[in-house]
């Protein structure tokens, strides 16, 4: 089977916190192309009231507010490091000027990297939540119309 091609236009995930973005940019555009997109959502109004009801947030919600940025300088892309195709919990910064589809494929997720009041990178803070939810019942385990107990 030949290999795939990579389509025109990507479709990337960019993850922080507890928030996913989904970035639709040309495969031709930069790093700092994308940046300039995600700074755009970082500095939207939807940030500021995500959920219109406030009963239903986590009780956690200061931990995992995203950080006020007002300019590209004010954090980095970056992507999983992966060993053996499985993430190893690094993150390798992207570099602004290399083309997107040279160094992520579609729907790749992208993480965010915040500076401190320092300049310094700050650790990738993202949540991401399970496959299967932790009240998952196997359905092997389950009776069927025949087995039920009477």
């Amino acid at each position: 089977m030949p290999p795939r091609h990579q389509p025109k236009n990507l479709i990337l995930l960019l993850k922080t916190h507890k928030l996913t973005v989904f970035l639709t940019l040309p495969g031709t555009s930069t790093v700092a192309e994308a940046k300039a997109e995600a700074l755009t959502a970082f500095t939207s109004s939807v940030l500021e009231n995500p959920e219109p009801h406030p009963e239903v947030m986590d009780e956690d919600d200061e931990e995992w507010r995203v950080p006020k940025v007002s300019s590209v300088d004010d954090f980095e892309l970056a992507r999983a490091a992966k060993a053996q195709g499985r993430p190893t919990g690094r993150y390798e910064k992207l570099d602004p000027t290399a083309q997107l589809k040279n160094v992520v494929s579609n729907w790749d997720p992208i993480f965010v990297q915040f500076r401190d009041e320092n300049g310094e990178l700050l650790p990738v803070k993202v949540s991401i939540p399970p496959i299967l939810p932790e009240e998952y019942e196997d359905t092997s385990t389950q009776k069927g119309k025949r087995k039920a107990d009477e």
